[in-house]
């Protein structure tokens, strides 16, 4: 069975957008409250196809996330006038990039984190496209967590991996519904271009006809 994937939702702060409010709580323990807010935004859009989340595997591609919060890491472990904290470590666990999410929805697991050396979703995205084709996962949330390099602050771009319709004639598509995938770059969703090529989501978005995933992979 072939495993396609509904249009993009793109979550995340421009610059002149209003300030975040305080993080508190247990968001307060993690290296950027922001990452969260924006996954767990883009996310929870997705959840209306499903009617409920429920036990839809969540798969994160998490590298920028994990590369800022070693970097702070490390920056607190080497300052000497500061004590290092337990809550230090807490950052650098990537299930609390899921905790808004969780709490707008109920969703309650499964979660993987997929980090590679390249920085961008390709691997996560094979990886749950596989989930789906084996017959492991009817659906699964997909969700980038990218850092932007202009301003520091991070996106989300989620979308909804499936099975595709058998009723379904023609080309494949990325989309399950009437709706067009959203493109790339588009100002609507005020993610830079440099940053929306680094998706693989969105380059998958714009390759529908594309048989083979490694082809999400090219620039």
């Amino acid at each position: 069975m072939k495993a396609v994937l509904d249009a993009p939702v793109v979550r995340g702060r421009s610059a002149g957008d209003p300030p975040p409010p305080p993080a508190t709580g247990a968001r307060r323990l993690l290296a950027e409250p922001e990452a969260v807010d924006a996954v767990g935004e883009a996310l929870a859009a997705l959840h209306g196809t499903e009617g409920s989340p429920g036990s839809v595997p969540v798969v994160l591609a998490a590298t920028d996330y994990c590369v800022r919060a070693a970097d702070a890491f490390a920056a607190r472990c080497d300052d000497s006038a500061r004590r290092l904290r337990p809550s230090d470590s807490v950052a650098l666990e990537t299930s609390g990039l899921l905790q808004r999410f969780t709490a707008l929805t109920g969703w309650h697991g499964p979660g993987y984190a997929v980090a590679a050396p390249d920085g961008d979703g390709a691997a996560a995205l094979r990886f749950a496209r596989a989930l789906v084709e084996s017959g492991r996962a009817p659906s699964v949330y997909l969700c980038e967590v990218l850092r932007r390099a202009d301003t520091g602050a991070f996106w989300a771009v989620a979308t909804r991996v499936h099975q595709e319709p058998a009723d379904r004639p023609g080309r494949r598509s990325t989309d399950a519904g009437d709706h067009p995938p959203a493109p790339a770059g588009d100002p609507a969703h005020g993610l830079d271009p440099v940053t929306s090529r680094r998706s693989a989501v969105l380059r998958a978005s714009v390759r529908p006809s594309s048989p083979d995933p490694a082809e999400e992979q090219l620039p």
